[in-house]
């Protein structure tokens, strides 16, 4: 066969397969069709769908919705039950909870009482209950009722977790949270919740004291189940082990620390998860700690910017003896991101933490007391002080150099600036390049927009700096000595009038105070004092300047 001959007997050959496979194609969607058509509720899904495709898009308006709507129930109206465990029909029913009026939105959750349990374990059916208790909140109580008794079953089932987890973290009220709470507790207590009595564990173990060994181990099987499931990451279920971790005994905290060990990192996102986290920290043996250590080291930058999840790893720098292992592991792998991390609300506080401790300058005083809390169930035998030094040292270094190396984004950013204050008043070892940087910064055109001696947050930098030396105070005073102050005027000697009278007031007004360059200072601004009288009408750093000056 000639070469043209074989090309196209091949090209033949492949049309033929294009246009078999066309052809199975549209066999199977016929066959498909014809298979829904058997389907008694198929005409009225496909009515409502035609409706659906209109009513879920978002530029139409109130009255067109208001429209689609009442065309729409009068298709689905009563025979909500049969369609609701269809991928395609449970869509048009999760819109309508959205879309509809009050009464709309009543009469679809009345038709599906009885199949809220049903609903939460389908894989698409979740979501409708979902929508009910979001839209129906007339309903919810309804709703709760059915899930009475079965509340362990669902909180352990892949799909129904996630709809007792949108229950209870935002949308029941204390008295629901408290109910689906207790089925953590054991039957009897469900019981006596529902008899109107008590609502809280406190309350429960008060009335019945005896009950406590029997609660905790209703709570042990519920939440090893829930480890077993994967269904741990809920809200529901940390508040519930933080409850029991509270209350077990030393053998039972210990147990449940040693089941939740290698999952820490997917509940400390909410607050009692963290305070687990806390917790097993505390009372882990070494071996557990360095294990527990592996297990977060690709979740440690994701962990420091959360809002609860940097309290355990502070409550790490508090109890590991094992600093070599801490500093490279956890502090090493943070330094790796601590640009973007001193910008964080919460990521500059794991590096505050190390540099300044418990201050509460930057921590609340509620969580400084929960780390002295902490402290009373640590398992370590290294010394506290000794501890910090150690990891101090480690990341001195690295702290350093990045200020060194971005001095000028970092002095000048609200959040960063506090972390470069730190550093260079705490930090151990050489700070020469850092410092230089800053005097480099400082020397530069006064015309400059933005200059550092005139930016709020720099400004404070550089005034903590030149006070750090002499400071009293723990918390100002600098780790080694800085002898900052006569390098910086010498810097800014030829434009310190200028800065007399501007926001850089502040600044020059530290060196007025300072034993080193206070005499200096009087000197240079002796012939200028008319300028900073005048700037001293406006400016409270100029005239605070002024009084500096006249006293002897």
């Amino acid at each position: 066969m000639s070469e043209i001959g074989a090309k196209r007997t091949g090209e033949f050959q492949q049309n033929n397969n294009k246009k078999s496979k066309i052809e199975a194609r549209n066999e199977q969607k016929s066959t498909r069709l014809e298979r829904k058509s058997h389907d008694k509720n198929y005409e009225m899904i496909t009515q409502a769908k035609k409706i659906w495709e209109q009513l879920r898009r978002g530029d139409i308006g109130r009255d067109e919705q208001k429209q689609l709507m009442e065309k729409i129930m009068k298709i689905i109206g009563g025979k909500v039950q049969d369609v609701i465990f269809k991928h395609d029909a449970s869509r048009i029913i999760q819109t309508c909870l959205k879309k509809g009026n009050a009464e709309q939105r009543n009469q679809i959750a009345e038709e599906l009482k009885g199949k809220y349990v049903e609903l939460s374990k389908s894989m698409y059916g979740k979501f409708i209950v979902m929508k009910a208790i979001e839209y129906c909140h007339k309903q919810r109580d309804n709703i709760l009722v059915e899930f009475r008794t079965q509340v362990r079953k669902l909180i352990r089932h892949k799909e129904a977790s996630s709809v007792i987890e949108t229950f209870y973290a935002q949308f029941a009220n204390a008295a629901q949270r408290n109910e689906l709470l207790s089925e953590f507790y054991g039957p009897e207590m469900t019981l006596f919740n529902q008899t109107g009595g008590a609502k809280t564990l406190d309350d429960l173990l008060q009335a019945f004291p005896d009950k406590k060994d029997a609660i905790l181990r209703h709570m042990s099987e519920t939440l090893s189940g829930c480890l077993d499931k994967g269904t741990i990451v809920n809200s529901i279920v940390h508040k519930a082990l933080y409850q029991y971790m509270t209350l077990a005994d030393d053998k039972g905290r210990e147990d449940m620390m040693g089941r939740l060990k290698e999952s820490l990192q997917d509940i400390v996102h909410t607050r009692e998860g963290a305070w687990v986290g806390m917790i097993c920290i505390s009372i882990a043996s070494p071996k557990d700690r360095k294990l527990i250590i592996r297990s977060f080291k690709p979740y440690l930058q994701k962990m420091a910017c959360d809002e609860h999840g940097y309290l355990v790893l502070l409550r790490l720098l508090d109890v590991t003896d094992d600093t070599v292992l801490l500093s490279k592991a956890v502090v090493g792998e943070l330094c790796k991101h601590a640009k973007e991390l001193f910008a964080d609300k919460f990521g500059r506080r794991f590096f505050l933490y190390i540099l300044a401790g418990r201050n509460t300058r930057y921590l609340s005083p509620e969580t400084v007391q929960l780390l002295k809390e902490g402290d009373k169930i640590r398992v370590s035998k290294k010394d506290p002080e000794v501890r910090a030094k150690d990891i101090l040292n480690a990341c001195s270094p690295q702290l350093i150099k990045l200020v060194a190396e971005n001095a000028p984004i970092l002095m000048r950013e609200k959040l960063s600036s506090q972390v470069v204050h730190e550093i260079m008043l705490h930090a151990s070892g050489d700070k020469t390049e850092a410092i230089n940087a800053i005097l480099e910064l400082a020397g530069e055109n006064i015309e400059k927009e933005n200059h550092v001696i005139e930016d709020r947050f720099a400004n404070r930098i550089i005034k903590a700096m030149i006070k750090a030396d002499t400071a009293e105070s723990q918390n100002d005073k600098a780790l080694e000595p800085l002898e900052f102050a006569p390098k910086l005027l010498e810097v800014i000697k030829p434009h310190l009038a200028h800065f007399a009278t501007n926001y850089g007031s502040f600044i020059v007004l530290a060196l007025a105070e300072e034993p080193s360059t206070k005499k200096e200072v009087k000197k240079e601004l002796k012939s200028h004092k008319k300028e900073i009288e005048n700037a001293a009408k406006d400016n409270a750093g100029s005239k605070l300047l002024l009084e500096a000056l006249s006293a002897k």
